[in-house]
């Protein structure tokens, strides 16, 4: 558990990211190529209306992106990205795995704040 909340960690840690530009750099239309890892779980209950215990199903997201300026330090980032999730549940000797993989279209608003010499993209 503690490997999986490390990663978890870094994960996250790696979704914010410092972009090092000049202020005539920002205004262009840019494209960029995303990678990650997903940790997933399902929740539900049984015929008998039992929670299942489900176990977390490490998956990953590839996938690429544009960012469109829209007014100085805004930004709109649409992406197509291609992502596998999935749990999986054992019950006694029996152990069902689901892995599901998506087709996602994310639509983000993203502000970059000035942060020293660069930016901060939130």
């Amino acid at each position: 558990m503690k490997t999986k909340l490390f990663l978890l960690v870094i994960a996250g840690l790696l979704t914010v990211s410092v972009a090092m530009a000049q202020g005539t750099e920002r205004a262009k239309i840019s494209f960029g190529v995303l990678g990650g890892i997903n940790f997933q779980n399902m929740n539900g209950k049984d015929a008998g209306g039992d929670k299942l215990e489900n176990d977390l199903i490490i998956g990953f997201h590839v996938g690429v992106n544009v960012q469109v300026p829209i007014v100085p330090e805004f930004y709109f980032q649409p992406g197509l990205l291609f992502s596998t999730k999935g749990a999986k549940n054992t019950d006694g000797s029996i152990t069902t795995t689901a892995k599901i993989s998506y087709i996602e279209l994310p639509l983000n608003l993203v502000y970059k704040a000035m942060l020293g010499n660069g930016y901060v993209m939130l």
